[in-house]
């Protein structure tokens, strides 16, 4: 069962969480459940059908399908306990799913990421139904975070009451007759594909679901004329339903219409991203998170805190109320979980270098695409690390960032078992961070660290910190040109990301050297997926080219055709937290 952070949870054995019911809602609830209550198959469909579909059609889809509930959606919000405010309402609430369907459609609507987007079913059973009608409704809980958007759905959807709509139910589905429902529906009824989906959690074997419209509302409640066919199991007629869908809507004609505002907000968020990493930036830079870690603070009491200008920090708050990364509760503000992760140690200098020197380097994207040449030299006038190392104070924050944004080095552990390693060999390690946590796992394990001898004094600090200095051997040096040998464990943790493949094959090749026929390498990366599934790893590759020289992600097939080339054979694969990969070859004549 999903739950929602920030949301009091429903219990599987019904509805038993604090997920309390407003009056407006309650009240929408009573009408759909009055009007429901009394309803057979056929008094249903002469509310929905369009008026002239002939009397045949309507019989023999009431012949084969029973009216099942009727739906609406609700916000819930408040102290008091949803299953108490139902149960006054007159309704018996079940168990409730997830929500598959709906939350998808709803997050289209309104521009809403999908992850930012709860949707819970629950299916309630009216106490006083009559036999034979309609016994139970549908409501869909959706808690609304805060935000314009957010507003915007509740608004509207109380308004228009877009998700409520009247579904039948294939009561005996018979090979063929889910066909001959929809032709009956989108033919001589003559309604219109409104989308469906396929829902899992319905059922032993899913659900599919149909929607359709047709013109004017359900007087005098003011509803939209939806029907929902439910069926059974996963079924190929809903790709046709969907494509149907689409060209059903009505074709745009000269002159073009304004931009759908659905579209347009949606593009106005992704626009405005720059000002979204600029307020976060400032936030980091000013230490709010940590500011408020302990207690909350108006926003005087903060501003006195960070030396900021009262009124403009107020107003950045406020936006990152918006955000959800701040709360606001009298006047006092407080952080979220989203918030807490901007905290020192979590996610701060990622924020800080994100608003800094990336953001810069960002600005000269649209250069680096015409030009070919590299955005970060073009915006600050030397390559990335030869900047690091004339700025001391920025190459501190990189150094912070890159280590922040390592919190899945703890899993690596618990996918690859390095406790037969005798000694295991990171190679570019930086500080450690990934080598503590498999030499805390692997008690008999030995690590050499290597990278560049600034980088390896820091480290030596933190190795001896955690009493591991004993077990690992600090080497200064550079891996373009050697690395260590002996190691029964080699480790290349996001490094081949930062290189062309030229680069990358020279170092995998001092890496082939150093090892014997019955060494490991493990190359932690995250490739890009070949299948269209959403990953991070997009995103990134456009950052390491506009922040590296020749920088870039790869697909497994890439890493898999490198190691090939530099005398390896790539043996296994193992998903890390992030969209992050642990990738393990070994000597291709050693295998």
């Amino acid at each position: 069962m999903e739950t929602f952070e920030g949301e009091h949870s429903i219990d599987e054995a019904g509805v038993t969480g604090d997920m309390p019911l407003g009056d407006i809602d309650a009240g929408r609830i009573r009408r759909v459940m009055d009007f429901t209550r009394s309803l057979s198959t056929g008094k249903l469909l002469a509310e929905l059908l369009p008026s002239g579909t002939p009397e045949h059609v309507a019989a023999e889809i009431a012949r084969h399908c029973r009216v099942a509930h009727g739906s609406v959606m609700v916000f819930p919000s408040g102290p008091s306990a949803l299953a108490a405010s139902l149960t006054d309402i007159g309704l018996n609430p079940g168990a409730p799913r997830p929500s598959t369907v709906v939350r998808e459609r709803v997050a289209r609507r309104y521009g809403i990421p999908d992850a930012d987007l709860q949707v819970q079913i629950v299916h309630a059973a009216i106490s006083d139904a009559e036999p034979d009608h309609v016994g139970e409704i549908e409501i869909f809980l959706c808690p609304v975070g805060s935000g314009e958007r957010f507003q915007r759905l509740l608004d509207d959807e109380r308004r228009a009451n877009h998700e409520t709509h009247f579904a039948i139910d294939v009561a005996a589905p018979e090979p063929h007759l889910t066909e001959r429902l929809w032709e009956l529906l989108t033919g001589p009824a003559g309604m219109a594909p409104d989308g469906g989906g396929f829902n899992p959690y319905e059922g032993p074997a899913g659900r599919t679901v149909l929607y359709f419209r047709t013109e004017g509302l359900v007087a005098p409640q003011g509803w939209p004329r939806r029907l929902e066919l439910l069926v059974d199991g996963h079924h190929d007629l809903l790709a046709t339903h969907l494509r149907s869908s689409e060209s059903s809507r009505p074709a745009r004609t000269a002159p073009e219409p304004p931009a759908d505002e659905e579209a347009t907000r949606r593009m106005l968020d992704l626009l405005t991203g720059a000002w979204t990493t600029q307020a976060l930036c400032a936030a980091a830079e000013l230490g709010i998170a940590d500011h408020l870690k302990s207690h909350p603070a108006t926003s005087a009491e903060l501003a006195t805190l960070t030396n900021a200008d009262p009124d403009l920090l107020h107003r950045v708050l406020r936006y990152l109320e918006s955000l959800d990364v701040l709360r606001r509760d009298d006047g006092r503000w407080s952080l979220t979980g989203l918030g807490m992760t901007l905290r020192t140690g979590a996610l701060r200098d990622v924020a800080r270098l994100y608003g800094g020197i990336f953001y810069r380097s960002f600005g000269s994207l649209s250069h680096s695409v015409r030009t070919g040449e590299n955005a970060f030299e073009h915006a600050l006038g030397m390559p990335p690390f030869d900047y690091l190392n004339e700025h001391p104070d920025q190459a501190s924050v990189f150094h912070g960032a890159m280590a922040a944004g390592s919190s899945w080095f703890s899993g690596v552990p618990k996918v690859i078992d390095f406790t037969d390693a005798g000694t295991v060999v990171d190679v570019a390690g930086g500080h450690g961070d990934l080598l503590r946590h498999i030499l805390v796992a692997a008690s008999a394990t030995r690590g050499v660290l290597f990278d560049q001898p600034a980088v390896v004094d820091a480290a030596r600090e933190e190795l001896e910190k955690d009493g591991l200095l004993d077990r690992c051997e600090v080497i200064g040096g550079d891996f373009t040109e050697r690395v260590p040998e002996g190691g029964d464990v080699y480790l290349l943790s996001r490094i081949l990301h930062d290189w062309d493949d030229e680069q990358c094959l020279k170092i995998l090749a001092n890496c082939r050297q150093a090892m014997s026929e019955t060494a490991r390498l493990v190359i932690i990366e995250r490739p890009i997926p070949t299948d269209g599934t959403p990953s991070l790893a997009i995103a990134w590759d456009v950052h390491m080219a506009v922040n590296n020289i020749g920088g870039r992600e790869r697909t497994y097939e890439e890493y898999r055709r490198l190691l090939r080339v530099a005398g390896f054979h790539l043996v296994d694969t193992r998903p890390l937290a992030l969209d992050m990969a642990a990738l393990t070859a070994v000597p291709a004549d050693g295998s």
